[in-house]
């Protein structure tokens, strides 16, 4: 059939149904398959029990899944810990000035920082580490003076350290 040509009301009505019948097995090709129910209901099934397995288990955990509690450190214990930090950092100060004839910029220069300090250098040979306590208390290390209070403890345990 070219443009020109007219064609006849059957014609056209087979070349319609022709079309209709290809778009249609066309369709069947991209629908998806269908699901049978008993399979929809099982797998709600499961979810809907590992929903409240979850939830359960959430709200009040058996006492295996819970664990050990974390032991807690005494006051007296964090106190001299932070005491401890003072003095080995201050120990690792001085002797980053014997090496190097002076104070560092930061306590990011030494070998080794330890966490928690704050250093302030008041000039190139004074310097002050700071450090909090349980208490939420400053401990301040002051090279100029060092206090007793953070000397003595730290030394006394090492040298009990030491003697085991």
């Amino acid at each position: 059939m070219t443009p020109n040509d007219t064609s006849s009301p059957e014609e056209r009505d087979r070349l319609i149904a022709e079309a209709l019948t290809h778009a249609e097995a066309r369709d069947l090709g991209y629908r998806p398959p269908s699901v049978a129910p008993t399979t929809v209901r099982w797998k709600g099934a499961v979810g809907a029990a590992g929903l409240l397995l979850g939830v359960a288990l959430l709200v009040a955990p058996p006492a295996w899944l819970r664990g050990d509690p974390a032991p807690s450190v005494p006051r007296e214990a964090r106190e001299l810990g932070a005491r401890a930090m003072l003095y080995l950092q201050a120990q690792e100060i001085e002797a980053y000035r014997q090496r190097n004839q002076g104070l560092p910029d930061r306590l990011g220069d030494l070998e080794s920082e330890l966490p928690g300090l704050r250093f302030v250098r008041s000039n190139d040979r004074v310097y002050q580490l700071v450090a909090y306590g349980p208490d939420g208390r400053a401990m301040v290390y002051d090279s100029t003076h060092p206090a007793p209070e953070i000397q003595e403890p730290v030394v006394d345990l090492l040298s009990r350290i030491d003697g085991q």
